[in-house]
């Protein structure tokens, strides 16, 4: 399982790996936001063991966060060590807010093409989704 993690300009491009993930790499995925889950998330950490050994944790990073929210970037990743999770950081690059926001949306989308091919997996099928869709059909919405 992947958990990207991102705060402030990166929250919605942490949410877009989360998505992009999903439905490329067919991967389990979750997005989660600064601070708050240094609040609440940091206690999974303690889980089981079986937990830690499959999860992986990306840290979406910009300079041109608050700088409270980049210790809580800090005090994250001292505690993924501690509990021996594996990590990254990924840096955005660009001078404006706009350009690092869209450095790391199109990366996550390579990687999420990337992590397919390598898993063997055609990206463009969707049948779940398609599974979904054909099931809601049966229950139109009603007229007002």
């Amino acid at each position: 399982m992947i958990a990207v993690y991102g705060d402030g300009i990166l929250a919605p491009v942490a949410r877009r790996w989360k998505t992009q993930l999903n439905e490329n790499s067919k991967t389990w995925a979750v997005s989660e936001q600064f601070p708050e889950l240094s609040h609440n998330v940091v206690v999974g950490y303690e889980s089981t063991s079986t937990l830690r050994e499959n999860l992986f944790v990306i840290l979406l990073y910009s300079d041109l966060l608050h700088p409270r929210v980049q210790l809580h970037y800090k005090a994250n990743r001292k505690l993924l060590e501690k509990v021996d999770i594996k990590h990254t950081v990924v840096q955005s690059t660009g001078k404006s807010p706009l350009a690092q926001m869209m450095s790391l949306a199109l990366f996550g989308d390579y990687l999420s093409l990337y992590l397919a091919v390598l898993g063997g997996i055609d990206p463009r099928q969707v049948d779940a989704i398609e599974y979904v869709k054909k099931y809601l059909t049966r229950f139109p919405f009603p007229k007002s």
